[in-house]
């Protein structure tokens, strides 16, 4: 920036809600609200009230006004109510109202001369406003009527209806004039004059008024706060003064007074309701109030219009949309690939010229679309400006994007993403449109120095002649309705592309399932034949005695455990397949737990007794459980021959069983090396080996044991220390 001119930032930070000043059309009072301590009163305080500003601060309030309204502050005070009505009392020729505020911790009382119109009078009048805007269809209608009655209503010579675009730019959309000024309608202003902060202020108080531009500034003493040190935030005071720019601002436009009313539709500023006058013009509280009321309304109707206008495209978009989605249920592969069968609903739904579809990398364009590689790189641009919703849209990509991707094909995007790994998104693009902007004045020059300045400050231009602007490098605007259309398509797109996917994950599980079924049919057979002939090998030819006949009768050993490793194998699959498919099945009947205890010790005591290890079974009453016995003893004996295999050599390992609460608790305890902390929330996983000496095996035993105990109903833990052993437990329901 050029460091002779002034800083236009500058503007956009000015304070204007601490000026340490108000207009002198009333007074100020700003106090404590618990001890009615006077904290701040502005100077003029004599020409409304009976004492002076330095007789006044720290003092009570109820010193500088009458009984009346003194009875009037405590009531809204014990009622903590911040803008009450105006209250009046008669005090001079005019009389007198107040109007309070609660804010920032104090309370800001405004007083003002009494406005001698009758005040029933205002009241028709209003009423009958009111009756005609709500009975209004058209935004069109809606503007214009506003801009009438406000003229009517307060007195001003203009009033116009504003409105603000996306980039804060502002356009006159509607004015009532007498014929010898010149009309503004139709006239654009630059995002700077009405800086950010400035337009914030409007979003929070409806209503601001300026009687006189030329007035003199009344400060306030003192000129801050006593209680913090800090200037005093006039935010929500009527009387609050003005920014020394926007007056100049006004004498440049030829305009003594002014006042504007918010329009606020969801929050957002929307625009502004603008009286000026170029002479002076006073405008009382119940003025103010009623046009707020106004612009309340009107921004009501605004809001209801737009609302209801969205709703009517939408639904007529809604059986355009229709023929997208059956064109992307027909995909044969990727579901947004079906959109290309349908070219002409896919871009004239959102009246976009062009169309491109990218699916991992693959492009295919419609209609007059940049090329592939150009696609594919704004695509990859856009991705990372994509909103939570996977929604992107710009009117102008070289000034968004900061880049010519798409210069002279496509000027404008629309759109969205599917959340996938890879990019799957559709983009709508739309060709330059030339456009003839009419400025209030040049939108370029909203600073000028003054030649005789030593050292440059801001100053508003000062010429508000019809300036025209060529804008190139931009599309037309994506409007609601459209943006709501491609929202709309991205959410049925994302629907089916999870169906879809669903849908192929669930023919892989089938597949692998059924291929795991016919491996397991088809080697069973042959598999036993192998363990079969193996056995027979091994026992003629130990009934021989030569050297060769051991070497063979090992080999036959060796064979006929592979053998069996290898069906056990088969059948865990065969369980695996079953667990995760939930097909798993139990015939559950009535079993003994000292029975199912016992019939597994018998089974694996020869294995312990190789070892010199013990299989305890700890006394057990008469338990019944309700369980499949051969699933129920395939737990037991994983469980018991895990603990064989990782206890040291003469341990014992405890079996028992207790009942309670409806439940069977049976648990196998070893003295082994135990399990670390760090492995024990993976212990019933799938393919988890203890990582130990003598760990071998699939690591699919624990993970079939607990799918056959959550068959039965139940559930399967684990407690274990290092060093000292581990304790599984797993229950299944009494009888």
């Amino acid at each position: 920036m050029n460091s002779s001119l002034p800083d236009l930032s500058r503007c956009a930070s000015e304070p204007i809600h601490i000026p340490g000043a108000i207009q002198p059309h009333g007074c100020l009072i700003a106090f404590d609200p618990a001890t009615l301590v006077v904290l701040n009163v502005s100077a003029n305080a004599a020409d409304f009230l009976a004492a002076r500003a330095g007789a006044i601060t720290g003092s009570a309030i109820e010193d500088a006004l009458p009984p009346t309204a003194m009875t009037w502050l405590r009531s809204a005070l014990a009622g903590a109510q911040a803008d009450l009505e105006p209250f009046r009392w008669a005090a001079d020729e005019q009389g007198r109202v107040a109007t309070l505020h609660l804010h920032d911790g104090i309370g800001l009382l405004e007083i003002e001369r009494e406005d001698p119109q009758p005040g029933r009078q205002l009241a028709r009048g209003v009423q009958s406003a009111l009756r005609r805007l709500s009975r209004i269809d058209s935004f069109e209608a809606l503007v214009d009527e506003t801009a009438r009655i406000v003229r009517r209503l307060t007195g001003f010579e203009r009033a116009m209806v504003y409105r603000f675009d996306e980039d804060d730019h502002g356009e006159v959309v509607a004015e009532s004039r007498p014929d010898e000024l010149d009309p503004y309608l139709g006239l654009h202003y630059p995002e700077s004059d009405i800086p950010r902060q400035a337009r914030e202020l409007y979003r929070r108080h409806w209503v601001r008024a300026i009687p006189d531009a030329r007035y003199s500034p009344v400060p306030l003493v003192p000129t801050v706060r006593p209680d913090t040190g800090r200037p005093l935030d006039l935010s929500p005071c009527a009387l609050r003064s003005v920014s020394p720019i926007h007056l100049e601002y006004m004498a440049n436009m030829g305009v003594r007074a002014s006042m504007s009313i918010s329009l606020i539709v969801g929050d957002r500023l929307w625009g502004l309701i603008a009286a000026i006058d170029r002479q002076p013009l006073p405008v009382a509280p119940e003025v103010r109030s009623a046009c707020e009321s106004i612009g309340r309304l009107v921004s009501l109707q605004i809001a209801a219009l737009t609302a209801t206008g969205l709703e009517r495209e939408r639904a007529a978009k809604a059986e355009t949309i229709g023929v997208l989605v059956d064109a992307m249920q027909q995909a044969s592969d990727d579901i947004l690939w079906g959109l290309t069968d349908a070219p002409d609903v896919l871009t004239g739904f959102v009246g976009a010229q062009a169309a491109a579809i990218v699916v991992d990398g693959a492009v295919r364009r419609i209609g007059d679309c940049p090329e592939a590689d150009t696609v594919l790189r704004l695509a990859q641009a856009l991705r990372q400006r994509a909103d939570a919703n996977g929604m992107f849209h710009s009117h102008s990509i070289a000034e968004d994007l900061g880049c010519d991707v798409c210069a002279g094909r496509a000027s404008g995007v629309l759109a969205m993403f599917l959340p996938t790994p890879t990019l799957h998104c559709v983009l709508w693009l739309r060709p330059e449109v030339v456009q003839t902007v009419n400025w209030g004045g040049n939108p370029e020059k909203p600073v000028e120095r003054q030649p005789d300045e030593p050292v440059p400050r801001l100053h508003p231009r000062r010429s508000f002649a019809q300036w025209q602007q060529t804008v190139r490098g931009r599309s037309l605007r994506w409007s609601v309705a459209e943006r709501r259309a491609a929202a709309d398509l991205r959410r049925f797109a994302l629907e089916l592309d999870l169906a879809a996917r669903f849908s192929k994950e669930q023919e892989a599980v089938r597949s692998r399932d059924e291929l795991v079924a016919v491996v397991s049919h088809d080697l069973r057979t042959p598999m036993s034949v192998v363990v079969m002939q193996a056995f027979l090998i091994q026992r003629l030819l130990n009934e021989g005695g030569t050297d060769l006949s051991q070497r063979i009768a090992s080999s036959a050993e060796t064979i006929r455990n592979a053998g069996e490793r290898m069906s056990r194998l088969l059948h865990d699959l065969t369980d695996l397949t079953q667990i995760e498919a939930g097909r798993y099945q139990i015939a559950s009947r009535p079993q003994s737990v000292a029975r199912m205890l016992a019939d597994v010790c018998s089974l694996l005591q020869p294995l312990a007794a190789m070892r010199n290890i013990r299989l305890v079974r700890e006394p057990v009453s008469d338990i019944t459980v309700m369980a499949d016995a051969e699933r129920i003893f395939q737990v037991l004996s994983n469980l018991v021959g895990n603990a064989i295999k990782f206890s040291p050599d003469g341990a014992d390992i405890q079996l028992g069983a207790a009942a309670h609460d409806g439940i069977c608790e049976i648990h196998v305890r070893d003295h082994g090396h135990g399990i670390r902390d760090e492995d024990l929330p993976r212990v019933f996983d799938r393919y988890w080996q203890a990582g130990q000496p003598g760990s071998r095996g699939s690591g699919l035993g624990l993970y079939i044991a607990r799918g056959i105990v959550r068959a039965h109903g139940g559930e399967i833990r684990v407690d274990s220390t290092v060093g000292a052993g581990s304790t599984f437990t797993f229950t299944l329901p009494l009888q």
